[in-house]
């Protein structure tokens, strides 16, 4: 088990911390282990500190070229990076170093509040032209509209020129959001005999579903506007990312006061290391709900199974497919064009390609 854990964010390079933190709380579980309040919390802190990264990193690298055409922000995704490695270090490294119980012993927790400091002045700076507390405040479109029409960050450029060229509603479908769903759910369906089925194409209630920060900030005032008014197109799921990017600094802070409030060791609440023993680690990553299953017996993995966002998303009958179907006609240039953009909003963990071939003579 232990070398399982110790695997999972070598195997996974993108997201790793959240992989890591998912499979920990799985292992947790099957062993009867429960983790003190700060180490929650120190875990919830590197999990959004590795979402601030991949959001703006998206952000910064892809949303210039393609929605703008302007460079990648390369000097500012450089310092946030830099901020989220050093925040990793004062925080006692990555998910794993707490194994042995509790909080690692040689964290900083005044040089991780400076490196919070250092994040939050990236965001006001590079993207929100504000700071993110205060982004947060716009609560209606109008406020919006005033916001992206007034300020230069690469955002909001990003979201005027999706007005100007009368993209907002691209890729609108009727693809709903994956609802919250327990752990125990999610158990029951991952021991079933189903599972591989469910873990390559997974549906909810017989439906593909789409999660991430669309299904996260959908009941925030502005991003439901934007949902009555234009449904899930591309500007309203490039607003639901903006929002959760400008809240992880809030939730990082909460996080952090957690921490400071004490570092006990985890209680052990059962052995039972005969019996078989299962558990399950939910962790919403930048993408959306990471899950993990890991079947135990004597403490060894008898049996391991993740479902990523990926699977949601992209599922053949998904949010992305539909809004492909949605498409409009158009030269193969701006067709592709128009598809890496949905892709990007929705973020696929690898890198993507996009092939436009002709139809075939008896369609034409």
């Amino acid at each position: 088990m232990n070398e399982a854990l110790q695997a999972l964010p070598l195997l996974f390079s993108i997201c790793g911390v959240a992989q890591a933190s998912a499979g920990m709380a799985a292992c947790e579980q099957a062993q009867g282990i429960a983790a003190t309040a700060a180490e929650r919390a120190r875990r919830s802190l590197l999990v959004a500190a590795e979402s601030v990264q991949e959001h703006a990193g998206r952000l910064l690298l892809d949303w210039p070229g393609l929605f703008i055409d302007a460079s990648p922000r390369i000097e500012e995704l450089a310092v946030l990076r830099r901020s989220v490695v050093a925040l990793r270090r004062a925080l006692g490294g990555g998910i794993w170093q707490a194994t042995a119980g509790g909080v690692p012993p040689d964290m900083d927790l005044g040089v991780a509040s400076d490196q919070l400091s250092e994040i939050d002045a990236v965001l006001a700076h590079g993207i929100f032209a504000m700071s993110a507390d205060h982004w947060l405040q716009i609560r209606d479109g109008a406020a919006l509209r005033e916001w992206y029409r007034r300020a230069t960050t690469v955002a909001a450029r990003t979201l005027r020129a999706v007005e100007d060229c009368g993209l907002a509603e691209l890729g609108r479908s009727s693809v709903g959001v994956l609802p919250r769903i327990t752990p125990g759910a999610f158990s029951a369906v991952l021991d079933a005999d189903t599972a591989d089925g469910f873990t390559a194409r997974p549906v909810w209630n017989g439906r593909a579903c789409e999660t991430g920060p669309l299904a996260r900030q959908g009941r925030r005032s502005l991003v439901a506007e934007l949902q009555r008014r234009q449904g899930n197109g591309l500007m309203t799921r490039l607003v639901a990312r903006l929002t959760e990017l400008a809240s992880l600094p809030r939730r990082m802070r909460r996080c952090l006061q957690v921490m400071h409030g004490g570092t006990g060791r985890r209680p052990v609440r059962g052995s039972g290391a005969s019996a078989t023993q299962s558990g399950t680690g939910l962790v919403e990553t930048a993408r959306g709900w990471l899950v993990h299953r890991v079947n135990l017996r004597g403490g060894i993995v008898e049996r391991y199974r993740i479902v990523a966002p990926t699977e949601w998303n992209f599922h053949p009958d998904g949010a992305l497919v539909h809004a492909l179907l949605a498409l409009p006609v158009t030269g193969a240039q701006e067709l592709r064009r128009r598809v890496a953009m949905l892709v990007v909003a929705l973020d696929p963990c690898v890198a993507h390609e996009v092939i436009v071939e002709p139809a075939p003579a008896e369609d034409l």
